[in-house]
């Protein structure tokens, strides 16, 4: 499936792919989970398998 080139497809594209344990460095790939907090954000939660440290990221997003 192929998604149309759009203004919010763009938007989505610059976003970084892959987070940084907050304690050791080691790559993240996924979310432990995701939380949708209002229009403009929406919280992470992100569980290193390497040192089991555990932290959360909030995107904000600007407003349309």
């Amino acid at each position: 499936m192929e998604l149309p080139e759009t203004g919010e497809t763009r938007k989505l594209g610059r976003s970084p792919l892959i987070v940084a344990c907050a304690q050791c460095g080691e790559r993240l790939y996924v979310p432990e989970w995701s939380e949708y907090l209002n229009a403009g954000s929406v919280r992470h939660l992100w569980q290193c398998e390497a040192c089991h440290y555990v932290f959360e990221t909030t995107v904000r997003f600007a407003a349309a």
